[in-house]
């Protein structure tokens, strides 16, 4: 007689090995951690300062950031102009991002924020 194998299956999306589905709690689906990581951009360029990768992963523990920026271009038609900067004690190069005049009216939009919030 065969035994039963009582190992714990993950459960899967499609019944296929491999494609597990998360079990996490939380409900974050790369939109809404889109539409994060554009908040704290906005919030950024609003207070006259520039993002990078770092800074949102100290914020907002996104480790996906430019990703996120790519994604937000492509589905929001933005053009968040990014350029790259060196840093002068360690001497490695980050990107730094911003909101444009146009883009922030569309983010404006995006986000829901009232012309008289920022």
């Amino acid at each position: 007689m065969k035994k039963p194998n009582k190992k714990n299956t993950p459960k899967t999306l499609s019944g296929q090995r491999g494609k597990s589905q998360k079990t996490s709690k939380s409900n974050d689906t790369p939109l809404s951690k889109g539409l994060i990581v554009l908040s704290y951009l906005y919030d950024r360029t609003m207070k006259g300062k520039t993002a990078n990768a770092f800074d949102s992963f100290n914020q907002n523990l996104d480790t996906s950031f430019r990703t996120h920026i790519s994604i937000l271009c492509r589905k929001f038609g933005l053009e968040i102009p990014r350029r790259y900067v060196k840093n002068s004690s360690t001497g490695t190069w980050y990107k730094e991002y911003w909101l444009s005049n146009n883009d922030i009216i569309k983010v404006k939009k995006i986000l829901g924020k009232e012309a008289n919030n920022g």
